[in-house]
């Protein structure tokens, strides 16, 4: 969430692209094998000495990194090297296969493609006003100074901000903070009602099949109905869909009943829920697994005599939303590659993956504030507000390009 930003700004300041991948590559490979390393030590060594916790502290850091420099290489490969190479198919195949090779191989393909396509050796010069802004901040992020140094952070911040997609990009930010998706919330969720895990397995694989289904009709309907209206629909189909999931709060067999849990909580018990939660499970080295869950089929209840029909129609709910959501997601994308100027390109999109992080991190905070099942619906709500907020600001961007176009 820190960094996104920057490493985006500083491919940016670099006219050449060969320089953004290079240290991408270099950055991602480098952090993965130092953290590899680091705890590779912390398995060899004494969890109590001080060495330990240092380098599992560093192995984090460098995780962390990774992240970074792996999301800043996708940025630039596939939402600024693929835009200048759209109409070479061979070219793009090259750029796709560059992600399943090993460092040596992606960094020679790379080089290949680019002294093949002079295009990509220096950006084209954009005489528009937020190209200027970003000459600007240019000189000004030169300095090596503290006060400087700060300042860059509210600078990507406004470059993201001064974009005309900004209402669309960050209503799709906002998607980011649900508990509804087939993550460990809504898995987790579904165990404690007593679902057995063959049938969350099956839920997740119906999400998925949802969701590449949705990215294939993205191309049906772009060329149909264009990427406006494309997204709008995406965004509908999800909103319908989630209604589903918000439903089941109040159908049988649902744990909704937060004035029981709100009734007996206090700081000190959330407190020492919260701390023992990190502690490791007693061994019982005796003890028999319990049995697994099953589903009465001719009444519809699990093993401990609960309906399923609350928790079916949640995992319905968010399964088939993916259909809309992938749809959305591509849509948003696209509008943001081809609005954003080449200057900044990486930049907005280093600052929307950060925000997007934030909002990702809101939604654990929130589970951590409500970690019981029988809350879980608050969590359920609120999500699903994040949700219609983030339809409401692509609707807004939706009209304020169709007023430019008339005007």
């Amino acid at each position: 969430m820190g960094f996104s930003g920057a490493v985006g700004r500083a491919v940016d300041l670099r006219s050449e692209r060969k320089w953004g991948m290079i240290l991408c590559l270099m950055g991602n490979n480098f952090s993965i094998i130092a953290s590899c390393g680091l705890f590779a030590v912390c398995l060899s060594i004494e969890g109590t000495l001080w060495i330990y916790t240092l380098c599992l502290i560093l192995g984090m850091i460098f995780c962390s990194s990774y992240r970074v420099f792996v999301m800043a290489e996708k940025n630039l490969s596939a939402r600024d090297w693929m835009l200048v190479l759209l109409s070479d198919r061979e070219e793009g195949r090259a750029l796709a296969r560059c992600s399943v090779v090993s460092l040596v191989a992606k960094s020679a393909l790379l080089s290949v493609l680019y002294n093949s396509n002079e295009r990509l050796h220096v950006k084209e010069e954009t005489d528009d006003k937020l190209s200027a802004k970003s000459a600007k901040l240019e000189v000004e992020t030169s300095s090596r100074s503290l006060a400087s140094r700060l300042s860059a952070i509210f600078n990507v911040l406004a470059t993201y901000y001064a974009q005309s997609v900004f209402p669309a990009a960050f209503g799709m930010a906002l998607l980011f903070m649900t508990v509804l998706g087939f993550d460990g919330l809504a898995i987790g969720y579904g165990e404690s009602v007593g679902l057995p895990e063959s049938i969350i397995g099956l839920f997740r694989s119906f999400g998925s099949a949802a969701g590449i289904a949705g990215a294939i009709m993205y191309a049906v309907f772009e060329r149909k109905f264009g990427v406006l209206k494309t997204g709008m629909i995406g965004m509908i189909l999800q909103e319908v869909c989630l209604v589903v999931a918000v439903v089941s709060i109040w159908l049988p067999g649902s744990p909704w009943n937060p004035s029981s849990y709100f009734d007996t909580l206090t700081w000190s018990s959330w407190w020492s829920s919260f701390i023992n939660s990190f502690a490791p499970s007693p061994s019982a080295p005796t003890a028999s697994p319990p049995p697994p869950s099953t589903i009465g089929w001719s009444t519809w209840t699990t093993s401990d005599g609960a309906s399923v029909a609350s928790i079916f129609a949640f995992l319905i709910g968010i399964a088939t939303a993916r259909f809309g959501l992938w749809m959305a997601d591509l849509a948003i994308t696209h509008i943001m590659q081809i609005a954003t100027p080449e200057s900044q390109r990486n930049t907005v999109f280093g600052v929307h993956n950060a925000i997007c992080q934030a909002f990702s991190v809101m939604k654990d905070l929130l589970v951590i504030v409500f970690p019981d099942p029988s809350t879980f619906g608050i969590c359920i709500i609120i999500s699903f507000a994040f949700v219609c907020t983030g339809f409401a600001a692509y609707i807004y961007f939706v009209v304020k390009v169709n007023e430019t176009i008339q005007r």
